[in-house]
């Protein structure tokens, strides 16, 4: 498991930060699906807008980047049989944790 460092640095990408927010809503996705939901975030488009081109390039990142980031993080989980990737039992208490150690430095 990745320590505090691991979570800010996976918070620190917009595309994971979609990723997260995507996940957290319905827990489980096929990374096709989560590529595509990443590219209508980014693009504010519908995905039948969006070329299939941008989709590839969008899930390639997904799949070489950013989901192994999360997954070093604890934050999600990565079943490449499958190709789905989920939402950990610990994603929402290390998010917290991350939270309240900002917190702190605030309250100081």
């Amino acid at each position: 498991m990745g320590g505090p460092d691991a979570v800010y640095r996976a918070l620190v990408d917009e595309r994971r930060r979609i990723v997260l927010s995507v996940l957290r809503r319905h827990h489980t996705v096929p990374l096709p699906d989560l590529a595509e939901s990443v590219a209508e975030s980014e693009f504010d488009e519908d995905v039948a807008a969006i070329s299939g081109e941008s989709i590839r390039d969008v899930y390639m990142s997904l799949y070489h980047t950013h989901v192994p980031l999360l997954e070093a993080a604890d934050l999600v989980r990565y079943e490449q049989a499958d190709d789905v990737v989920a939402w950990t039992g610990a994603t929402e208490d290390r998010l917290s944790a991350a939270r309240d150690r900002v917190d702190a430095l605030l309250d100081d």
